[in-house]
């Protein structure tokens, strides 16, 4: 790839990422996960175009914080004392999803699917160097 095809890509991955993290911060605030009409959202690790897990809390706020998972999954969301990294909050997640899925039999498939391919991310080291 040329200098100019790099930054090109480079920019439409960075709209991407800005577009599911809006999206993803709208529907945090609408579920009232925060007080604050102010708050931080970053990304903390991407899977290009499929998956983000990101940092939220309100601003201001120094400690604690909330991961969150979306693109191409259920939006969903941990406190940050459940898993201190961004791989042990996907794992909490494909768990998580397993545990729904269960729950709800049949209607269920589409979310063991998503559950498994992110597990199966999890459990890929090289994804989650830094």
């Amino acid at each position: 790839m040329n200098p100019s095809e790099t930054a090109q890509a480079d920019a439409k991955l960075n709209a991407w990422i800005k577009q599911v993290l809006d999206a993803a911060v709208q529907q945090l605030l609408a579920r009232a996960l925060s007080d604050s009409v102010v708050v931080e959202a970053k990304p903390a690790w991407v899977f290009p175009y499929t998956l983000l897990i990101g940092r939220f809390r309100d601003h201001g706020r120094k400690t604690g914080f909330d991961w969150f998972i979306c693109g191409d999954a259920p939006l969903s969301h941990v406190s940050s004392k459940v898993a201190a990294t961004p791989r042990e909050a996907a794992r909490h997640f494909a768990l998580q999803w397993q545990l729904d899925a269960a729950r709800l039999g049949e209607a269920g498939v589409e979310l063991v699917r998503k559950a498994e391919a992110l597990y199966e991310l999890v459990q890929q080291e090289a994804l989650w160097l830094r």
